[in-house]
C-alpha cells in the first residue's frame, strides 16, 4: 500500500504473493537453478514443526469463508511512538478478500493506565511510555479481478488490474500476514521456520513459531516474524513482524474468527461486499504493464517492485531504487529533520510510495532523509 509502513505493505504481502501453483519453478530455488538436487524438506526442520506446518496447511485448505477482527499495534523505536488501530477482515475462496482498518481513539483513561507504575508497555530510554497515537484509516478489497487500495478520508483509490492468468487463484497470503498456512515444503522453501515453544503440555492449545524470510520480496518488507498458532482451529491468535531496519515492530492480534459461516459476509457487508464503493474518488489504475512482477507471482521478486530502503544510507537507497528501474530524476530526497540517534544520520526515515508498490516510471519516489544528530 502506498501509504503504509513496510510491515503493512499490501502489494508485497498479497498482490504479488498468490501462492497456489502445485509446482515450484526452478527460479524459486537457487539449488535447482544450479542443477543441485535438493535435500528432503523434512530434513530441514524438526518432525514436530513439520507436523504443525502440515496440519496448518490442511486446516487452511478447508477454509472457504473467513471473518474475524484484528487489533494492530505498530511500535516505532526510532521515534518512540506506538500507533494503534482495529478492524475486521473477510475472505471468500478462492480469491476475494477485504480488510477494513480504523484508528482507535486515544482516551485519557488509556493514557492514565499506561502511566501507572509497572504497566506493561513499550518504554522510551528515559523510562516513560511510548507516545500513543491513533493509526490511519485503511480499506483494502480484492474482488478477484482487481485489487483496491482505498483511502476514504482523502477519497482516493489505487486499483491494480489482475491479468486473466492470475484470476481465480487462491490468496494464500494477505495483508494480515501468516493468516493462512502454506504446504510445509513451500513454507520451508520460502521461510526459515523454527518451533520456539509448545504451550500444549501446559494446557494451552497454542504454539509459538519463528520465521525469517528467504525470498527477497519478503526480506524487503520484514526481517523476522513470530506466529502464535491455535492448534485447534489452526488460525493465528497473534503475529509480530519486525521491519528490515529493525526499528519498527507490528503486532497483530486476532479474535472472533468465524470459519465457513455463509451468512456472516452478507449480514455485515450487505449483498455487494466486494464493491469498493468509490464513486467520486480520485482513482489511479495500475495496469499489468506497469507492474511487470505480476507476470509470475510464484517466483521471488525480480526487482520490479519498489524495494524497501527504510534505514538505508541515502546513497545506498538511491542505488537500490536505480537497480529497480526507477529513473534518477524521479528520486526525490527531502529533509526529515535531525536524526533521533547518531547511527541514523543520513539514513532513510520514510519512503513513498511504500515498499512493494509496483514500479511506475512516471511517478516520483520520495525519500525522507534524516539530517545530522544533534544530541
Amino acid at each position: 500500500m502506498y501509504r503504509l509502513s513496510p510491515t503493512k505493505s499490501l502489494y508485497c504481502l498479497l498482490t504479488l504473493a498468490l501462492i497456489s501453483s502445485p509446482t515450484v519453478s526452478a527460479q524459486q530455488n537457487p539449488a535447482a537453478q544450479n542443477g543441485i538436487a535438493q535435500n528432503d524438506p523434512r530434513q530441514q526442520v524438526s518432525p514436530e514443526l513439520w507436523e504443525l506446518l502440515d496440519a496448518w496447511a490442511k486446516g487452511s485448505s478447508q477454509i472457504r469463508l473467513l471473518h474475524g477482527r484484528h487489533e494492530r499495534h505498530v511500535y516505532d523505536t526510532a521515534f518512540e511512538v506506538e500507533k494503534i488501530s482495529s478492524g475486521e477482515f473477510w475472505y471468500e475462496s478462492p480469491d476475494k478478500g477485504r480488510i477494513d482498518v480504523k484508528p482507535i481513539d486515544i482516551s485519557p483513561k488509556m493514557i492514565a493506565d499506561r502511566n501507572q507504575p509497572g504497566a506493561k508497555v513499550e518504554r522510551k530510554k528515559d523510562g516513560q511510555p511510548f507516545e500513543l497515537k491513533a493509526d490511519s484509516h485503511e480499506r483494502w478489497i480484492c474482488d478477484g479481478q482487481r485489487i483496491y487500495d482505498i483511502n476514504d478520508p482523502q477519497k482516493t483509490a489505487k486499483v491494480l488490474d489482475l491479468p486473466p492468468t492470475l484470476r481465480g487463484q487462491n490468496i494464500m497470503n494477505s495483508p494480515l500476514p501468516f493468516l493462512f498456512g502454506l504446504p510445509p515444503e513451500k513454507s520451508i522453501q520460502r521461510f526459515k521456520m523454527t518451533l520456539v515453544e509448545d504451550y500444549r503440555p501446559r494446557g494451552y492449545n497454542v504454539v509459538k513459531m519463528h520465521a525469517e524470510p528467504k525470498w527477497r520480496q519478503d526480506a524487503e518488507n520484514w526481517s523476522e516474524a513470530q506466529i502464535f498458532l491455535d492448534t485447534e482451529t489452526f488460525l493465528p491468535t497473534a503475529v509480530k513482524l519486525v521491519d528490515p531496519a529493525g526499528t519498527k515492530r507490528t503486532v497483530y492480534k486476532f479474535e472472533d474468527m468465524k470459519v465457513n459461516n455463509r451468512g456472516i459476509i452478507s449480514t455485515v457487508l450487505g449483498k455487494t461486499p466486494w464493491d469498493p464503493k468509490i464513486d467520486g474518488y480520485q482513482i489511479h489504475v495500475i495496469q499489468p504493464a506497469e507492474d511487470q512482477q505480476i507476470a509470475d507471482v510464484n517466483k521471488p521478486s525480480q526487482g520490479q517492485t519498489i524495494p524497501n530502503v527504510l534505514g538505508q544510507p541515502h546513497d545506498v537507497a538511491t542505488q537500490m531504487l536505480l537497480s529497480a528501474g526507477i529513473p534518477r530524476e524521479n528520486i526525490s530526497k527531502q529533509n526529515a529533520g535531525p536524526a533521533p540517534k547518531d547511527d541514523l544520520t543520513y539514513r532513510v526515515r520514510e519512503q513513498n510510495p511504500k515498499p512493494g508498490s509496483p514500479v511506475n516510471r512516471s511517478e516520483k519516489v520520495v525519500l525522507l532523509i534524516f539530517d545530522k544528530y544533534n544530541g
